[in-house]
């Protein structure tokens, strides 16, 4: 069987399993979010998939068309596993990109050893430096390689496939918050459908995007920033973005505030935690299914 037959055919077979788990949660009353269910019809030939990787307080993020794929962020070193074990599930034993989003250890963490297991095509940074160790294994794992970054300075675009992506760098050279408000954040606009990735933007990040013209800031699909982290700006940057959906990456003793969720529910926002689970969602571009492995 060809490597394209045998991927095509392990996403059936996720798929497959995926719907068994959600159907198994909705007739037990599992879960602790009533939208952890399967939602809708699948679309039929998905042609995007985007994977929340349940690493915990910490972000991992895959997204997959018919002949690419990129990586957001790595999770912690010790949740490496979870990325690498779905890859080789996959076959997937490339990249075309990896985007570290900032250089906290719950973003970074595991990106020395994605780099060790398989191929990326490119790597994606914003440009500063950390004293962080985590920082350090990652640097020292591209010198090993011979690769070098690239420094997202301006508005980059990128296409995976039809999707279309805007990489948006951070506008200033210091914040308040050193490292989260470096963010590297990404616009993904697939068909009718929008993904906003916003990494860890806090408050002076979260101006620069109610400021900006680089793209509308409307999005259906919202990774909500910092974890579920209330600031100042939270209540404008939501109501600016008006997410349909929204995903929280979050452990159980690390919970988002209260705030953000009142705020989201407020718009009639369905919230999806990543403590319930890895989460993928498919999209043809028209219509969108979001799956929860419980």
């Amino acid at each position: 069987m060809k490597k394209t037959e045998r991927k095509k055919l392990c996403r059936i077979c996720l798929c497959i399993v995926l719907l068994s788990v959600s159907c198994l949660g909705v007739l037990s009353g599992c879960g602790a979010l009533p939208q952890s269910a399967a939602v809708g019809e699948m679309p039929e030939n998905p042609g995007i998939r985007v994977t929340f990787f349940d690493v915990g307080k910490g972000d991992a993020i895959l997204i997959e068309t018919e002949n690419h794929s990129m990586l957001i962020d790595s999770g912690y070193d010790d949740t490496a596993g979870l990325i690498l074990g779905y890859l080789e599930r996959e076959d997937i034993d490339r990249l075309d990109y990896m985007l570290i989003t900032h250089f906290d250890k719950d973003h970074v963490g595991g990106a020395d050893r994605v780099l060790e297991a398989v191929e990326v095509g490119e790597v994606l940074q914003p440009d500063y430096e950390s004293e962080a160790k985590q920082y350090r294994e990652y640097m020292e794992t591209m010198e090993a390689g011979k690769m070098r970054p690239r420094l997202v300075t301006e508005t980059l675009s990128l296409s995976l496939d039809e999707a279309e992506l805007l990489v948006y760098p951070p506008q200033r050279r210091d914040y308040e918050e050193e490292d989260n408000d470096f963010s590297l954040v990404v616009s993904m606009r697939y068909g009718e459908k929008s993904f906003l990735f916003a990494g860890d933007s806090e408050r002076e990040r979260l101006e620069e995007l109610l400021g900006q013209q680089e793209f509308p800031l409307a999005h259906d699909i919202l990774k909500v920033p910092h974890h579920g982290r209330a600031e100042k700006n939270s209540e404008e940057f939501f109501q600016a973005v008006m997410p349909e959906t929204a995903v929280i990456t979050c452990s159980k003793d690390k919970l988002p505030d209260r705030e953000v969720l009142l705020l989201l529910e407020q718009l009639g926002t369905k919230i999806y935690l990543t403590t319930e689970g890895s989460l993928t969602f498919f999209c043809n571009g028209k219509k969108l299914e979001i799956l929860q492995q419980q």
